[in-house]
């Protein structure tokens, strides 16, 4: 192997770990050091295939990162785009130093340029350019959240269509380059096509983007009025309750009047015995059960949970709710998070119901980084297996209903973050489902 060739596998080498560190500034460190470890030394072991399939060795790259991603949980949309993008500011570092520092001082940067294009130099100049690329875009992402938006299928497939074809274009062009003998004015050109190319690329992303932001505004409003118009519905519910037990009140009064004035003391011992006490009991232990929903302050979500456990319990069932830390914030944006919750809750109703002692439990807690959300229920001695009712149109209802747990897998696959682990105590007759939300 003659020197240029060492040197030249050199210079991969360094943009090798350059594409490591991209990928670690765009997904915030997302592998640890030995995840990391395992990721970067069998990126390096492709290296000696660039002797044999030369620039397509990127592919290999690409391939590799977007495994290592899909295996940390994250989207296949993200997966790609992060896995794409990456290559793409490499290729747009490598533009920017031979193209724009060139011709910012002729002489000098030629006479840079020919030092380091023969030199580990120039590779270590790239990584440095890339890492901040990186950095910046990174503050672009997290200011508009974009990451959030590309997760969803419908933005999601445009983007990632957007960059693959980026990615041919791009391949295409080394190839016929490589064809021509890379003659300098054709390569000069084919930057400049590829330069505006890319700029027309940010551009359509950004209409795409803005349009997600927009769609998704809207529809959150729209489930917003709808949570709105149930918690109206609940109060009016609500509102009716207190008149009529305000009239029940006041017969009460009425007929321990006449006790009164019989001066029946014993009678009236035993009235309020049989039926006093007992009415006090119920009203104290469920206020009692969902008191502790106080100390969740995300509103939209105390707020649904109050309305489903309140009625959960005019139907009868046994409601018990656990909340013994502060709940400030939950990282998973308010309207899905609502959904899933409310999801999870009308399936718990609806399977208690169904079962001889209908019986509900909620517990919400922190646990290191995240937050727990646990949902039990008791169910039917005929319960389905578990696998069976995340299946689209499944329930035990009757045909065309099962539609929430199918939504429920469909909405959490928008969300790495968040986990949903299902169980099915065959002993204790309880169905368990815990949301894990990092």
């Amino acid at each position: 192997m003659d020197s240029t060739t060492t040197n030249l596998l050199l210079i991969i080498l360094i943009q090798t770990i350059g594409f490591f560190v991209v990928v670690q500034i765009l997904t915030k460190s997302i592998f640890n050091w030995k995840e990391g470890f395992v990721v970067l030394v069998t990126t390096i072991a492709t290296i000696p295939l660039f002797l044999v399939i030369t620039y397509w060795l990127n592919l290999v790259s690409i391939a590799i990162y977007v495994v290592a991603l899909l295996y940390k949980k994250q989207t296949i949309f993200l997966s790609v785009t992060i896995s794409s993008l990456t290559f793409i500011i490499s290729i747009l570092s490598d533009y920017l130093f031979n193209n724009v520092f060139v011709f910012i001082s002729d002489s000098f940067a030629n006479d840079l340029y020919k030092k380091l294009s023969v030199s580990a130099g120039y590779a270590i100049s790239m990584m440095l350019i890339a890492s901040v690329i990186a950095f910046v875009l990174r503050k672009f992402v997290d200011k508009w959240d974009l990451y959030s938006y590309i997760n969803q299928k419908k933005y999601g497939f445009i983007t990632v269509a957007i960059i693959l074809l980026t990615l041919m274009i791009y391949h295409l062009n080394i190839f016929f380059s490589a064809a021509d003998g890379f003659v300098q004015e054709i390569v000069r050109l084919n930057t400049i096509i590829f330069l505006a190319y890319f700029t027309i690329l940010i551009g359509m992303l950004y209409l795409v983007l803005q349009s997600a932001v927009q769609e998704i505004k809207m529809k959150n409003q729209q489930e917003q009025f709808a949570q709105l118009q149930e918690y109206t519905s609940t109060l009016e519910e609500l509102h009716n309750e207190m008149r009529v037990f305000r009239h029940d009140y006041i017969n009460i009064l009425s007929s321990m009047a006449g006790y009164i004035d019989e001066n029946d003391m014993e009678g009236l011992k035993k009235y309020f015995e049989k039926n006093i006490v007992p009415l006090n009991h119920q009203i104290e232990t469920n206020d009692y059960r969902i008191s502790t929903l106080q100390n969740i302050h995300v509103t939209e979500l105390k707020g649904l949970l109050a309305i489903k456990l309140i009625r959960a319990q005019e139907l009868n069932i046994d409601v018990s709710v656990e909340v013994t830390e502060e709940i400030n914030s939950i990282n998973m944006p308010s309207v899905d998070l609502c959904k899933a919750a409310g999801i999870l809750l009308d399936n718990a109703v609806e399977a208690a119901l169904g079962s001889e002692r209908p019986i509900i439990r909620i517990a919400i807690f922190k646990r290191e980084e995240a937050t727990t959300m646990l949902f039990a229920n008791s169910v039917p001695k005929d319960m389905p297996p578990v696998y069976k009712i995340f299946e689209d149109g499944f329930s035990t209802k009757g045909t065309n209903r099962g539609i929430g747990l199918s939504s429920l897998r469909d909405t959490l696959q928008e969300y790495p973050n968040v986990t949903l682990d299902t169980k099915l105590d065959e002993d204790k007759q309880e169905f368990i489902q815990e949301l894990e939300i990092m």
